[in-house]
């Protein structure tokens, strides 16, 4: 008797190791799917990761912001329209996993990124992201001279998805979460990112990129005045 229990305490031990094996492989195979993102992919940015997941909050948290009054730009903001859009369980990369823009917009976001860098040039350039790693981005350096941001880095987008990363102003991030355009970074206020660091979704049409025109300039005059 003693020598079969034995035997099953030793058979249910190797099932547990291989179930919590596979359930690894799983969310590793996860995890690589979301695409280039500020961890080098391989086993030890995905232990890195999974040990940032632990320290990830509740993206639509609006504690974490300060109260007051939003960008006129945004004060009459809409709401958006249907549920959020799935996304990924990992912080880093942070990416929607459905609802994506249409591949014909990818050219529109690009015109518009470079119809305001040129507009509010030379407050604002573009260099490769320090979040990413790879995405070009818009910096307004003076709002990390003003200690706002460690970096001065205020926006980049995810091709060929379509969804950005924009440093909010404060203010305007509680008005753009509630009313469902985005949500916080679950690492916000942490590793290095601003409380206000958020993912904006990917337009879905025309009129929703409007929207995403409007909550991108507000920040950069946020970012730039």
């Amino acid at each position: 008797m003693a020598a079969t229990t034995r035997r099953l305490g030793a058979a249910l031990a190797v099932a547990a190791v291989l179930g919590i094996a596979e359930l690894g492989r799983r969310d590793y195979r996860a995890w690589i799917a979301l695409g280039e993102g500020g961890i080098a992919p391989g086993a030890r940015g995905w232990l890195k990761v999974t040990a940032l997941r632990l320290a990830a909050a509740d993206p639509t948290d609006l504690s974490r912001l300060p109260a007051g009054s939003a960008h006129p730009r945004l004060r009459n903001l809409p709401w958006r329209t249907g549920p959020r859009p799935r996304v990924g369980a990992h912080p880093i990369p942070h990416r929607q996993l459905d609802q994506e823009s249409p591949a014909s917009m990818v050219a529109d976001l690009d015109n518009l990124f470079a119809a305001l860098r040129k507009r509010h040039a030379p407050a604002i350039v573009e260099r490769e992201s320090g979040y990413e790693k790879h995405h070009p981005a818009l910096f307004a350096d003076a709002l990390q001279s003003a200690g706002a941001s460690p970096t001065g880095e205020i926006a980049h987008y995810h091709r060929p998805q379509g969804s950005m990363h924009l440093h909010l102003r404060p203010e305007d991030a509680r008005v753009v979460i509630a009313r469902g355009w985005g949500e916080l970074h679950g690492l916000s206020g942490k590793a290095g990112l601003p409380t206000s660091y958020a993912m904006i979704y990917a337009p879905r049409d025309r009129q929703e990129l409007t929207v995403i025109e409007a909550i991108l300039t507000a920040t950069i005059e946020w970012a730039t005045t």
